[in-house]
């Protein structure tokens, strides 16, 4: 009787039977009205809340009945934008969301599998605004995203065994294993999964290719404007800014057990607002005060080593990955600065914000700082004045120091560590619906080429470039996740040669202007290499 009420359950090709229970989906449509099914919000792991707050996810149970996948998720976080500044979110939030095309399952259609890592700087974002399913659902692709614990309550470190920390990613492995034991059910191929990211989320994307506990999860990868050595992927003296936001809500910071049982009695919010007092100049300067760290103590690390070190000694994952830039990454956080009209404030105060903007409160000596802003300003205006009406310099710089020199140093470092190839794309599209800030010429900001693929909820309607260009690079998607060979355009794409001084890359110009071509360096990587900031290939 049972076994005849499952099968009539699942009967209509909506509903899903898996291990935890039956999922049911719900019919949408994609950007040029193709069908897909959509099941939201199905439980990877269990609650992160009261004890399971700062601790490794456990995997969820099952449910009774049928599960409704309509429900969408944000973590909490504290958002940093003016007028809506914050807490936002909840705590209970360790959903996916998992998307296939046409209107019933086929469970044998094995179907290559794409799934998204969110950005945000660790600290913000969700898969409902920042990963929809509506320009990848035009493919015919299984597309997955998840939720996993922002800020300091997906990383949080105490640096001993009470809280390692890297509980995020730790979400994020966690979701890879649900994926890999639960995605044929979907029709999709287990063992054809692509993992992608933007932002934090490539940087994300990079560290799972040396930690042991994703390693088998996935097949391939791409990583959007961020990599494991980027300035702001690694956390420096994590427990000095536990014991920060732990003073800021009054709970004893005697020692690391005392300090972690009085977090957990605090409201999620009253942590989340608590973080407030680690930004300068805007509520998201330095982008990432939690962050992944190097785990000390503890059982079953994430990560217990520094990328960079794993990088030298090939303790990476070898299978494909594909790094990238777009032209204009200082966009952010230069937007942020103009827009809350900061430039002057900036200029004013030069020897002591900069340190903190330029993520190098942690890595370098304090009597140094003063030294090496001041360098960086030579450099990058000469003699002229910091003022809102030249800040294209302060682009460029925050292009080098936030994106270029680490993305580079990854790129290479990465191809000389594995036998599987390693390509590098430079998006240069200006979509035409780009708005100007005063002071910057309208430019490539960073996420623009991830947008087109992975739709953001503020992403207006494309125009007629922007629809080609989506297509373009969906296309290009679709063809790596099945065959794990990029293609665009029918460009041949080489990968990268480790022992070659030039970067073989491709150049996305316009949907029409895409070509290989060969680079030297990617940023101003000889000044930035002369300063004593003690990170990557400065420490090992």
């Amino acid at each position: 009787m049972f076994y005849f009420l499952t099968l009539c359950l699942c009967d209509d090709g909506m509903e899903v039977k898996l291990k935890q229970g039956i999922v049911r989906g719900h019919l949408s449509s994609s950007y040029e009205e193709k069908n897909y099914l959509a099941f939201e919000g199905i439980p990877y792991a269990k609650p992160p809340v009261g004890d399971l707050r700062f601790a490794p996810p456990e995997p969820a149970e099952g449910w009774d009945g049928v599960l409704e996948g309509n429900k969408l998720y944000t973590c909490a976080q504290l958002l940093p934008l003016p007028y809506i500044w914050g807490p936002s979110g909840t705590e209970d939030c360790l959903y996916l969301y998992v998307y296939v095309p046409g209107d019933t399952i086929i469970k044998d259609a094995k179907l290559p599998v794409i799934v998204h890592i969110h950005g945000g700087a660790f600290m913000l974002g969700s898969p409902r605004s920042m990963a929809l399913p509506d320009y990848l659902m035009d493919q015919d692709v299984v597309y997955v995203t998840m939720n996993y614990r922002l800020g300091i309550l997906g990383f949080l470190s105490t640096e001993d065994a009470v809280v390692p920390g890297n509980m995020g990613l730790k979400d994020q492995s966690l979701a890879l294993k649900w994926i890999k034991e639960n995605i044929h059910e979907f029709g999709g191929n287990a063992d054809s999964i692509t993992i992608t990211g933007l932002s934090a989320g490539g940087a994300s994307v990079h560290y799972h290719y040396l930690s042991p506990m994703s390693k088998g999860l996935f097949s391939r990868g791409i990583s959007h404007s961020g990599t494991a050595l980027q300035t702001w992927a690694l956390t420096e003296n994590p427990l000095q800014k536990a014991i920060l936001v732990a003073k800021n809500v009054s709970c004893d910071t005697d020692t690391t057990q005392k300090m972690v049982a009085c977090l957990r009695s605090k409201s999620h919010k009253e942590i989340i607002i608590a973080i407030d007092g680690l930004f300068v100049l805007i509520s998201a300067i330095p982008p990432t005060p939690f962050g992944p760290v190097i785990e000390k103590g503890g059982h079953n690390p994430f990560i217990d080593d520094h990328p960079y070190k794993l990088l030298k000694e090939k303790k990476v994952y070898d299978v494909p990955w594909i790094n990238s830039n777009v032209k204009d990454e200082g966009i952010f956080p230069v937007g942020f600065f103009l827009h809350m009209k900061k430039m002057d404030y900036i200029a004013e105060n030069w020897d002591t914000v900069m340190p903190s903007a330029f993520d190098m409160n942690d890595t370098v000596e304090n009597s140094l700082k003063k030294e090496i802003v001041n360098k960086i300003k030579t450099f990058y205006y000469g003699s002229d004045l910091v003022t809102a009406n030249n800040a294209e310099n302060l682009v460029k710089a925050f292009s080098d120091r936030y994106f270029f020199v680490d993305s580079e140093l990854a790129t290479r470092t990465h191809s000389a560590a594995v036998t599987s190839p390693v390509y590098f794309y430079f998006y240069n599209f200006l979509p035409e619906s780009n708005f100007q800030l005063r002071g910057i010429k309208p430019g490539v900001a960073h996420g623009l080429d991830a947008k087109l693929l992975y739709k953001w909820i503020i992403l207006a309607n494309l125009k007629s470039k922007e629809k080609q260009m989506m297509i373009v690079l969906t296309n290009f998607l679709k063809k790596f996740a099945t065959t794990g060979v990029p293609e665009i355009n029918g460009v041949k794409w080489d990968p990268i040669e480790p022992n070659n001084k030039d970067i073989k890359y491709l150049e996305i110009n316009s949907p029409d202007d895409i070509e290989m071509n060969t680079m030297d360096k990617l940023g101003s990587n000889e000044f930035w290499n002369s300063l004593p900031i003690n990170e990557n290939n400065h420490i090992y």
